[in-house]
């Protein structure tokens, strides 16, 4: 299998852009997404994401990345795909509730008695598919662990769909 996968890696073709806007829809946060590249032949560049989070009574979340793209095929689908790896970090506030945002102490949810302001890092591990014949669109699901240690929130992970028009 790993043979498979690695002949796949091989050759596949690099899905070179420079930059990229568009639309996250996430498990908690949705919003806009921008992932720009220095220099498309080596795949490596940013994305940043601003969302609007569903996170307890909501509020806003900020998230740079730093990314790097590896071009695959899966010899089963035939889809020229690109496996994405990154990491960096978040702020988000929350407004006051009194039943808004919390953390988990000993497993049950205590509640800040203030608007509060959370920090933390981030990975990213998305896989991303770009449509060329039709549109010059990006399609990636992923899946976003991250930790926070300013004023920590209830949730850990974060999966999602990513839609981009992109520029060559």
């Amino acid at each position: 299998m790993v043979f498979i996968v690695t002949a796949g890696v091989n050759s596949a073709s690099a899905q070179l852009y420079y930059y990229g806007i568009g639309v996250r829809a996430g498990k908690f946060n949705t919003g806009i997404s921008f992932k720009g590249f220095f220099n498309p032949q080596n795949n490596t560049g940013v994305q940043l994401d601003l969302s609007y989070t569903n996170i307890a009574s909501g509020g806003y979340t900020g998230r740079a990345l730093f990314v790097k793209q590896v071009p695959f095929k899966l010899p089963i689908v035939q889809l020229p795909l690109d496996f994405i790896f990154g990491g960096g970090g978040h702020v988000g506030y929350f407004p006051f509730d009194p039943q808004g945002y919390y953390k988990r102490r000993h497993g049950d949810a205590v509640y800040y008695d203030k608007s509060v302001l959370s920090a933390g890092v981030d990975a990213t591990i998305p896989i991303e598919y770009q449509v060329k014949k039709i549109a010059p669109f990006t399609l990636s699901i992923d899946m976003i662990p991250y930790f926070e240690f300013y004023n920590p929130g209830p949730e850990y992970i974060d999966f999602g769909v990513t839609v981009r028009y992109v520029v060559r």
